[in-house]
């Protein structure tokens, strides 16, 4: 006798379908936002998704992995002169330029990781030190011999002769890039591969234990992460319109840890608030420095007449407070928000 047995059908909860809805009608604002903005705040919500897209991997390296680094601004400067190698010397466009850059990224990143196999904490912390400043002198050198002083000069972005340097355009491609990153990283997360991470942050010993290579995972985090991260530093070196070894400092890698710290380690969504977040600290601190700093009586007014400097202080400060008084980040202070309001409408249903 033949047993038929019914197919299981997903349940879908209010709540998911909120959160769905929700994710959806975000994806739309997002979309519409230079419909609606001046140039200068399509260019900060840019510079906003462009920062997701570079901390997001981060996170996942660090927040998810237990892998700590303070070489993204490395892979940024990589990502940057492998791109302008590509589309300047050998005239190819920006989909081989992505491409190649995560290539390099991958490759850099797997050697970089290395001593992630035998090293951990702050020991492992300086050996990514040390290869941040390796990696910024070898810029300096290949930037002088194939682009001048200068640096490399990248021309407006076009893709199969269509021009996507407008400000509304450049926003729909870092837009669409850092949704693909999202969209990566989210399903690596909730999957086999994810909890291997988790495992690996846990406790290592206790993952090989279970049958977990741990080598091999880190190694694999190491790869796609610097990967995503070299690839989103060519779609900067377009936004900015240069790459030069300058600008591929410490305190730009200091910029992406306050990020996730910020928004929250371990968490996709917790990047994308830490990146709104953070990249809003220089636009105050500029509109601050614009209406009280400069001279008075030819003496400088303390702070605010050096806004890049104030700009790091500010960055240490919102780091210790978040680590001491929310170590969970913005996410913890929206999942909180949300617990609230659940209860709320669960308490209203009741009565």
């Amino acid at each position: 006798m033949t047993t038929v047995t019914a197919a299981r059908v997903p349940v879908v909860t209010a709540w998911q379908l909120v959160r769905w809805l929700g994710l959806a009608a975000a994806a739309a604002v997002a979309i519409g936002l230079p419909d609606v903005l001046t140039p200068y705040w399509t260019l900060i919500a840019t510079n906003a998704v462009l920062a997701f897209a570079i901390a997001a991997p981060l996170n996942l390296l660090t927040g998810n992995t237990g892998q700590f680094s303070l070489g993204n601004a490395a892979f940024l400067a990589i990502g940057a002169y492998t791109g302008a190698f590509i589309t300047l010397k050998l005239d190819f466009q920006l989909p081989l330029a992505l491409l190649a850059a995560a290539a390099v990224g991958a490759l850099v990143g797997l050697l970089v990781g290395l001593p992630s196999l035998r090293l951990r904490g702050a020991y492992l912390l300086m050996s990514t030190l040390a290869a941040h400043y390796l990696v910024v002198f070898a810029a300096q050198r290949f930037q002088t011999s194939q682009f001048g002083a200068a640096g490399a000069i990248f021309p407006p972005l076009q893709v199969g002769g269509v021009d996507l340097s407008s400000d509304r355009a450049m926003y729909l491609v870092i837009l669409a890039f850092a949704g693909v990153i999202g969209l990566v990283i989210h399903n690596i997360m909730h999957s086999g591969h994810g909890r291997a991470l988790e495992a690996v942050k846990a406790r290592d010993v206790a993952a090989a234990a279970c049958g977990i290579r741990v080598r091999r995972v880190k190694l694999v985090v190491w790869s796609l992460s610097s990967a995503m991260i070299a690839a989103a530093g060519v779609l900067q070196a377009y936004l900015i319109g240069a790459a030069t070894f300058e600008y591929y400092t410490l305190d730009l890698a200091i910029a992406s840890i306050a990020i996730i710290i910020v928004g929250g380690l371990g968490s996709l969504g917790g990047s994308l608030l830490g990146a709104g977040f953070v990249t809003l600290v220089p636009v105050g601190i500029n509109r601050l420095s614009e209406q009280y700093g400069g001279q008075v009586g030819g003496q400088e007014q303390g702070l605010l007449a050096h806004p890049l400097e104030l700009q790091t202080i500010v960055y240490g400060v919102i780091i210790i407070a978040f680590v001491i008084f929310k170590p969970e980040g913005l996410i913890g202070l929206a999942r909180s928000a949300g617990r609230m309001v659940q209860r709320a409408v669960g308490g209203a249903r009741h009565a």
